[in-house]
């Protein structure tokens, strides 16, 4: 359901980028990115990117079982092809670009002009692609707010009651601007046509 919904929005509007995030960490964001990654490569006509753009706290080649020996962290402050790079996680269809290693130069890495010429190239490359961002938590850096613009829109995990009507609030207010898809209440204790009235 959420890959229909997500590719509906996103094909009407002919946005080609997703970035996804929630107020804070330990929600779930990156398996839903996962996910979602997974899920939109299985349909036929779609190939995805998945950037684990987490630089400090990247978990992506974990959920796929990789072992990547170069991450977007050392894409960014070194020298490399990004073909070095990319990893194939054994889903038709998937490429994933990897993190590594927690970053504490985030801020300056993703506002770095390398960090705009590669978004700008991964989206001229493959204009048929859907590129999907898994990105740090919104309340936790400023590092989402800084790579904004790489993005056509965006997507809100919340864990469910993990937050309060305050930090919701200033999430979306953060957001504001950023075409916001929806948000995805996750890891929910029971499923609503299952409540006993």
């Amino acid at each position: 359901m959420l890959r229909t919904q997500v590719l509906k929005k996103m094909r009407s509007n002919r946005w080609q980028s997703l970035a996804i995030t929630s107020p804070t960490a330990g929600e779930g964001k990156s398996v839903i990115a996962a996910n979602l990654a997974i899920a939109i490569a299985m349909e036929l006509n779609q190939t995805v990117l998945l950037v684990d753009m987490d630089l400090r706290n990247p978990s992506i080649s974990k959920y796929f079982g990789l072992k990547p020996s170069i991450g977007l962290r050392e894409y960014l402050s070194g020298d490399y092809e990004l073909s070095e790079v990319l990893m194939n996680p054994g889903v038709k269809r998937l490429v994933i670009l990897p993190g590594l290693g927690r970053a504490d130069d985030s801020a300056e890495l993703l506002s770095s002009p390398k960090m705009a010429s590669l978004v700008a190239d991964i989206k001229s490359q493959y204009d048929s692609r859907m590129i999907i961002f898994d990105v740090p938590p919104v309340l936790q850096t400023d590092d989402v707010l800084l790579s904004a613009g790489y993005f056509d829109s965006t997507l809100l995990v919340l864990e469910d009651g993990k937050n309060t009507e305050s930090n919701i609030t200033k999430s979306l207010q953060l957001l504001e601007g950023s075409h916001l898809l929806g948000t995805v209440v996750n890891k929910a204790a029971h499923h609503p046509e299952h409540q006993n009235y």
